[in-house]
């Protein structure tokens, strides 16, 4: 496989998790609505009203943009690399969790920050694995 067939599969994989997330908030955020199963929720987002999906749709895409951009961002700054974005991010969606906001979007933050955290935590493992000496067990 070439690069390209590469760049395709990172972006499939992310287009895929943002999608997720994007569900996940929707689905979270109408069976609190509406007091329904997650089926009836899974329906609502695609089956019974165009506003609601061309809304799914718009978050799918602002998470998808706000992935990459962070991906970017992060990428750039790679020889800076500690645990402060991380932290930022966490701080970041627990407070957006208890703002007076609609659940769609307490519940999208807190997702979508958890995945750009995880991914964080990943590139940092890779680029940098010494940050991560305090979980190498000392065998005696």
């Amino acid at each position: 496989m070439n690069k390209k067939d590469h760049i395709s599969i990172y972006m499939f994989r992310n287009a895929f998790a943002t999608f997720c997330i994007a569900l996940l908030s929707f689905v979270f955020s109408l069976m609190n609505y509406y007091h329904c199963q997650s089926t009836e929720a899974v329906q609502r987002v695609f089956i019974y009203d165009i506003y609601t999906l061309l809304y799914f749709l718009l978050v799918w895409i602002f998470n998808y943009l706000i992935f990459e951009i962070s991906k970017i961002s992060y990428d750039i700054y790679e020889e800076k690399v500690t645990f402060i974005p991380s932290l930022f991010l966490i701080g970041l969606s627990i407070v957006i969790f208890y703002m007076p906001v609609h659940d769609i979007f307490q519940y999208d933050v807190c997702f979508l920050s958890l995945l750009i955290v995880v991914r964080m935590v990943k590139e940092m493992w890779k680029r940098t694995p010494e940050l991560f000496h305090w979980l190498k067990k000392k065998r005696p």
